[in-house]
């Protein structure tokens, strides 16, 4: 199956993240309730920002731990985007960790209903990465 950039384009709500083991359990990667949005747009750019439900509040906000623990618990990343059959590639032009920039990052694509499943190893090399992304309306 080939996708069409239509059928990604648009705004996408976070659902979940985990890894799954090749025992079948599952290791959330951002807490029980993630949160976030990744956007497509018609003209090739992209915005991802995920959070962990959990993610504390600093006391301050100027601590280095405060700091490590608001870089630790959110992502985003934003740049151009290309399609290859069911594979989108992230070229990745700005990022809160500034080691991702100028790099690309590939997420395999299966439609399961409203949602997008991004899917790929782990960096483990066994076990699968899956977020899953429902359609904003």
């Amino acid at each position: 199956m080939t996708l069409r950039p239509e059928d990604i384009i648009g705004a996408w709500q976070l659902v979940d993240t985990y890894i799954e083991n090749p025992d079948g359990t599952r290791t959330p990667t951002q807490g029980q309730h993630p949160a976030g949005l990744i956007m497509y747009t018609a003209d090739g750019y992209m915005s991802a920002i995920t959070r962990r439900s959990d993610r504390e509040l600093p006391e301050d906000g100027r601590s280095p731990e405060d700091k490590e623990r608001m870089f630790d618990s959110y992502l985003n990343y934003a740049g151009r985007w290309s399609l290859n059959g069911t594979t989108v590639t992230h070229h990745i032009e700005h990022a809160l960790n500034p080691n991702w920039i100028g790099s690309s990052r590939d997420r395999s694509i299966d439609f399961q209903g409203d949602r997008m499943v991004y899917s790929g190893y782990a960096s483990d090399g066994k076990s699968s990465a899956i977020i899953i992304w429902e359609k904003r309306t």
